[in-house]
């Protein structure tokens, strides 16, 4: 399906054009508890919803569990709601997806995830709002949810918000971290698409677009923020967020899972914490463990050239940019002073971030002892 997008400085202001182009009545709000009120949002919004029937959800938490999704979908079912509005981070919008999505269609989400039917309709109209410059979900058809500490995706093209509004407004009064652990995270997307082994062309110029920004951008947004680098950080996340919606994310995002979910680290800052690490594991590719169909050579060729676009001579550089980059922004690059404290946390890790889909979106086969070595590296 075709999204309808809006990006720029005040372009919130398109939403009354699109709620009256929907003919909505009634509307489901999903934020954030806080961050509704604190990104601005919640000032401008409340005027403009002024004539609309609302009801808002936000009792869930930062990482969206099944029983929490399970709450939303029940309140929506009890009104007939016409349109789904979603204003937050990519929790916000991605619970407001799952809500919109099974409560349409009267399924189930545990039975979904074992057995999805042949058929699913197409849910309310969705518009998303994100207030952080960081998970790209306003433009992805898929939407996390855990269940017992295991992280699962539901992914439908229905699922993808039919109307995006990307407001650089809403992320300016963002704290330091959030902005760096939401960056990063578009950074590390924009990366893990690039040496998919589900890369296309469209794809691998859409993460290198995002790249490029957020290179040129994050260290400022972070430390001392200003329009033109929120505007471009903004941009970067919707454009990495592009680029995973073709390829999907692989290994960092998939041992950035249990690090998120057993020693609450927060998912941006998890994913970027073995991105150098991967980077580097995936150089050493060769024709016995290559996954992607087109070959190592062309895996190290695309390789070098992100060591490029990272402002590196080679992959060494690209390692050292990334690490370098991260203390600059002030993230933690060590797992011992971010809750891991023993070889049985790193084999707990290891236990839980083999997702087999994302896993095995790597260019390069890893296997349980890389990983551990990798872990034990950054330890």
């Amino acid at each position: 399906m075709k999204q309808k997008e809006y990006i720029g400085f005040e372009s919130l202001k398109q939403l009354a054009l699109a709620l009256s182009e929907l003919s909505a009545k009634r509307i489901f709000l999903v934020t954030g508890e806080n961050s509704y009120s604190i990104s601005g949002a919640e000032k401008y919004l409340t005027e403009l919803l002024s004539d609309y029937e609302i009801k808002r959800f936000y009792d869930f938490s930062s990482n969206p569990k099944i029983e929490e999704a399970n709450k939303g979908i029940e309140l929506f079912r009890r009104a007939e709601f016409d349109t789904v509005v979603a204003v937050g981070g990519g929790s916000v919008i991605d619970m407001a997806k799952l809500i919109n999505f099974f409560a349409v269609n009267g399924l189930n989400i545990r039975k979904y995830l074992k057995a999805p039917p042949d058929r699913i309709y197409h849910p309310k109209p969705l518009i998303a709002i994100p207030t952080t410059s960081g998970s790209g979900s306003e433009a992805t058809s898929f939407a996390v949810l855990y269940v017992n500490k295991e992280k699962l995706s539901v992914d439908n093209e229905f699922i993808l918000p039919d109307i995006a509004i990307v407001d650089p407004n809403l992320t300016m009064s963002l704290p330091k971290y959030i902005t760096a652990a939401t960056g990063i995270d578009a950074l590390s997307q924009a990366v893990e698409s690039y040496w998919s082994i589900n890369s296309t062309n469209e794809s691998k110029e859409l993460a290198k677009n995002a790249i490029e920004l957020i290179m040129e951008n994050i260290v400022t947004a972070t430390n001392n923020p200003s329009p033109p680098s929120r505007l471009a950080m903004a941009r970067a996340a919707n454009l990495a967020g592009k680029a995973i919606n073709i390829t999907r994310t692989t290994a960092p995002h998939a041992i950035s899972y249990p690090l998120t979910s057993y020693f609450g680290i927060p998912h941006g800052h998890a994913a970027s914490l073995t991105l150098s690490s991967i980077l580097k594991y995936n150089a050493g590719v060769n024709d016995d463990d290559v996954l992607d169909v087109r070959g190592s050579e062309y895996v190290r060729e695309v390789l070098n050239e992100l060591a490029f676009l990272l402002g590196a001579k080679d992959i060494i550089g690209a390692r050292e940019q990334l690490d370098g980059l991260m203390e600059k922004i002030g993230l933690e690059t060590k797992l011992s002073m971010l809750g891991v404290r023993t070889e049985r946390d790193i084999e707990t890790i290891i236990k839980n971030g083999f997702n087999p889909t994302r896993i095995k979106n790597t260019p390069r086969r890893l296997t349980h002892k890389a990983l551990r070595k990798i872990l034990l590296d950054i330890y």
